[in-house]
């Protein structure tokens, strides 16, 4: 073991949605900030999100139906946040029109108005104005969809963004302020004064196998659907916040949506909804939602698959069949437990922060959308309770995160004298932003513009410049995380693994038996997964 002699204002443990942003509150304040995950940065749930921006329609729904202020409330929270999130994640998100297929005009009234209120709230952060194309029209956009009773489509808009690189960025942002984070180290013990206080962490570094200690004046647990078993961790007889529920999404070739917009289906057989949505030039489906246990290696289960399927063929004249299915994946979602309401989809997503008796600080629950305002309100939160000193306000509201700060029509014109493809460039733009120039860069100097594979837009290029500039430990960070390719097709992952193996092994040196390991472990990964 190490002892690592730095001391630092906040520990930050767990490398998702909410543990990046707290890392870049807390520094953009001032604070030394570490953040420590135990495997790659949003191999969680953060990666495995509906990639939805959103203010919550659904909640909306339930506050118009039960007079719920608190749902209100929520909308209204989700909606100011996804005007900040649009604005500062610029080339990562953007905006997505999103039809609902009207069956009866009664439902077309009743819809119109949750829409109306939907604008209403969002105010001046409104981003698209809502409108109503008929059934002939509705018939020409989406010409899979049933034409039977069809009385037209109504549309409003959301956000949709890539969720792991989101992660990325909000750490590149954090590093580049002095924060450090570290992917692959795991916090194994915490260290306690003689009054029992927390006073640092004990934790493995996996790429090194070295064991390390560090203090601190406030250690965050932000580890999602893993923040129960932290808790325990520092206090064996702390009770359970969350309630578990897995949500399931599956991906299909973009032909079958025939359109750059979404759909919501609004009306499944257990009164959930669906959304269909265009995602890395395929169809994206979700999702599901049945409680379930933490499970860290999650995998989407042939009913939940089934469920999706027959759900989604109701509404479309060519049947989808699990041949179809590209790709498949499922994600815990960290709801609060309510000891009221038994089925997970009625549980209001909002998030709590507790203190054990021994000093740890736990934050739980929401969603993707307000991952900022839940660390600003974690922040302002240990000033409260004196953990920290304030400093400065948050910083975060206004802040360009890393590589998200040129307008996509001035990236074009800088990549355009580049020997690649349209899709190259665009697959560029979409995964790296402003960063997409460093990695053309890198191909330039090397005077490599060969791809990862021909039938893909991936450069080989894109890992070294993922090993520099992302964080990237192993092959399977890049084909999940940072390409995002097992997502949208597995069997493509599958086919780029040796290839993504052999080049890590040129660049880190491996011997032949350690490339072998890295195709092997990247494999099973996938299978497991996927």
């Amino acid at each position: 073991m190490q002892l690592n002699q730095k001391n630092y204002d906040i520990v930050i443990i767990g490398g998702g949605a909410v543990g990046s942003g707290i890392l870049l509150d807390a520094t953009l304040r001032g604070y030394k900030a570490i953040l420590l995950e135990k495997n790659d940065f949003a191999s969680g749930s953060s990666s495995k999100s509906s990639k939805l921006v959103h203010g919550g329609v659904r909640y909306l729904e339930k506050a118009i139906k039960d007079l719920d202020k608190a749902q209100y409330d929520l909308v209204k929270e989700g909606l100011e946040e996804r005007y900040v999130f649009l604005k500062n994640a610029s080339l990562l998100s953007k905006k997505i029109k999103i039809n609902i297929p009207i069956f009866s005009y009664i439902n077309f009234f009743y819809t119109w108005i949750g829409l109306l209120l939907y604008k209403i709230i969002a105010g001046k952060k409104n981003i698209g104005n809502n409108s109503f194309i008929n059934n002939v029209l509705s018939s020409l956009y989406f010409p899979n969809l049933k034409k039977k009773s069809l009385k037209g489509c109504l549309s409003f808009y959301d956000g949709s963004f890539l969720d792991s690189k989101m992660v990325i960025a909000l750490i590149q942002s954090s590093v580049k302020e002095g924060a450090i984070a570290k992917n692959y180290c795991e916090v194994i013990e915490f260290l306690y004064y003689e009054n029992q206080k927390i006073s640092g962490v004990r934790y493995f570094d996996k790429t090194e196998n070295k064991t390390y200690e560090i203090g601190c004046s406030c250690i965050i647990n932000a580890t999602g659907a893993n923040v129960d078993n932290m808790r325990v961790l520092d206090d064996k007889d702390s009770k359970e916040i969350l309630a578990l529920s897995s949500g399931v999404h599956i991906v299909i070739s973009k032909d079958f949506l025939f359109s750059d917009e979404a759909l919501l289906i609004p009306n499944t057989s257990d009164g959930r909804i669906i959304f269909i949505l265009p995602y890395l030039n395929h169809c994206l489906i979700g999702t599901t939602d049945n409680k379930c246990i933490y499970d860290e290696n999650i995998n989407a289960k042939d009913e939940e698959i089934e469920y999706l399927l027959n759900e989604v063929n109701k509404y479309f004249i060519k049947s989808l069949k699990k041949d179809d299915i590209l790709s498949a994946w499922s994600g815990i979602r960290p709801l609060i437990k309510s000891n009221t309401k038994n089925k997970t989809e009625q549980i209001v997503r909002e998030y709590v922060i507790k203190i054990s008796k021994n000093g740890l600080v736990s934050i739980a629950g929401g969603k993707w959308t307000t991952y900022r305002k839940m660390a600003e309100d974690l922040m302002d939160f240990l000033f409260e309770k004196n953990y920290l000193e304030k400093r400065k306000t948050c910083q975060t509201k206004h802040y360009k995160l890393f590589s998200n700060d040129i307008k996509y029509s001035k990236l074009e014109k800088l990549i355009s004298f580049y020997p690649i493809t349209q899709e190259t460039k665009q697959s560029l733009i979409t995964l790296y932003g402003n960063s997409a120039t460093i990695v053309l860069n890198i191909a330039n100097e090397l005077n490599n513009f060969e791809l990862i594979n021909e039938k893909l837009p991936y450069l080989k290029a894109e890992i070294i410049y993922c090993l520099e500039y992302e964080f990237v430990k192993k092959p399977i960070d890049f084909l999940v995380r940072r390409t995002g390719l097992c997502f949208i097709n597995k069997k493509a992952a599958l086919d780029c693994v040796e290839t993504v193996c052999s080049e890590m092994g040129k660049l880190y040196n491996w011997e032949n038996e350690k490339i072998k390991d890295e195709i092997k472990e990247c494999k099973d990964y996938i299978y497991k997964n996927f």
